[in-house]
């Protein structure tokens, strides 16, 4: 049984709000308890072997009406650049990102250190705004949250919720 924090509470609860109906996914630990909650609240979740998968799973799931969220790690996010860049944002299927950090404050893996330290210049590369969550009380996760839902699903502009690791529950320094 996943324990369900605040913030992650927050973040799920303004997925659902903004009408998230379906997440696709990478299995990652500070994004258990988000994915606990959003299946508590009844959102089909999809768990797939690579980002890119992911990516094109919402991609063609928003194309026919649905409203998707993509979820990953900022390691994975290299897997799916691609996608993103040629699909996604070339033909404006606005998808919410939420994207767990790794490689960056605490990180005792240095192999997670250049994609944490290149993600939100890999996404701005390619015109995808990123918007920080940190307080792990969630005062801001369900404000950004919504915010960038409602970027990605009235604007057309795919956006990502960049999840800290200030927020705990991840596996920095291990």
């Amino acid at each position: 049984m996943t324990q369900v924090v605040t913030w992650q509470s927050a973040v799920a609860d303004a997925l659902v709000d903004g009408g998230v109906t379906v997440g696709a996914y990478v299995p990652d630990s500070r994004l258990q308890g988000v994915l606990a909650r959003l299946a508590d609240q009844g959102v089909a979740l999809r768990c797939l072997t690579r980002e890119e998968e992911c990516v094109g799973y919402a991609a063609g799931r928003r194309m026919a009406g649905g409203r998707p969220v993509v979820l990953m790690q900022c390691s994975g996010l290299g897997n799916s650049m691609n996608v993103l860049g040629s699909l996604v944002v070339s033909y404006q299927i606005g998808i919410p990102l939420v994207i767990s950090m790794r490689g960056t404050l605490g990180e005792g893996n240095p192999s997670q250190v250049p994609m944490g330290r290149a993600t939100t210049q890999l996404l701005g590369s390619i015109g995808i705004q990123a918007f920080s969550v940190r307080d792990p009380e969630g005062t801001d996760a369900r404000h950004v949250t919504r915010g960038v839902v409602t970027l990605a699903y009235e604007s057309q502009h795919t956006a990502a919720v960049v999840l800290e690791p200030e927020l705990g529950g991840g596996s920095e320094g291990t």
